[in-house]
């Protein structure tokens, strides 16, 4: 008999009930967290879990890209895009030449568009 996992059930009921915006922030602050990670293991020369974060923030910047919808954002989705393919950029050279610094940008962005995403979801849950 398959055990059921707790943690499993409550992501399906929490994210499966979420409203957009919400989904769009908790994929920030996982991005911002994965790439704090990465810091931390470029410090401690954790090649291994510097992997691991480094594919996770991709993943997540991904799914920012694939939320766009360039015919209802119009100008507004293009330049996120841009974004996206800078912090896509940025983390590929950081990566590639073990720079930390080069995130610091990156991170300081994500955190502001994930601020912009919490007053968005104030004002549509008001």
């Amino acid at each position: 008999m398959p055990q059921l996992n707790p943690y499993k059930q409550y992501d399906a009921v929490n994210f499966g009930t979420a409203d957009p915006a919400s989904l769009v922030v908790t994929t920030y602050n996982a991005a911002i967290r994965s790439l704090n990670e990465v810091v931390r293991c470029m410090n401690e020369d954790d090649v291994q879990g510097r992997v691991k974060n480094v594919d996770m923030a991709y993943a997540l910047i991904s799914e920012l890209r694939k939320s766009l919808n360039p015919e209802k954002g119009g100008d507004i989705a293009m330049k996120l895009n841009s974004l996206y393919e800078f912090f896509v950029r940025e983390i590929t050279f950081a990566n590639a030449y073990n720079d930390p610094d080069r995130l610091k940008p990156v991170v300081q962005i994500l955190g502001e568009l994930r601020d912009t995403w919490v007053e968005i979801r104030k004002q549509v849950t008001a």
